[in-house]
């Protein structure tokens, strides 16, 4: 007879089991960025802390838990308030790196 394994319980912050338990947005509660792309053009980015780097080639975003590193051609930061930006461009690739 064989035993059967119990999955072990993953090692969710209390932050995330709040955000769980209470059906809010993880992104807020967790105070983390949130990225998205569209296509290989368009990049939205919510949440962030601030821009450590911005060329037509290389934008870096600091944001939480790690900074975003955008690559590309002719990138261009379209819009920029308190809580997005909106970015623009032959986005090549993105990364999330240790600042």
């Amino acid at each position: 007879m064989q035993k059967e394994h119990k999955s072990t319980p993953s090692h969710r912050s209390p932050r995330e089991r709040i955000a769980d338990a209470f059906d809010l947005s993880r992104d807020v509660i967790l105070d983390t960025v949130t990225v998205k792309v569209l296509g290989c053009r368009e990049m939205t980015i919510q949440n962030y802390k601030g821009i450590l780097e911005y060329s037509d080639t290389c934008i870096r975003i600091k944001a939480k838990p790690k900074a975003v590193k955008i690559c590309g051609r002719d990138l261009e930061l379209k819009t920029i308030t308190d809580e997005v930006l909106y970015i623009t461009g032959a986005i090549s690739s993105f990364a999330f790196i240790d600042r």
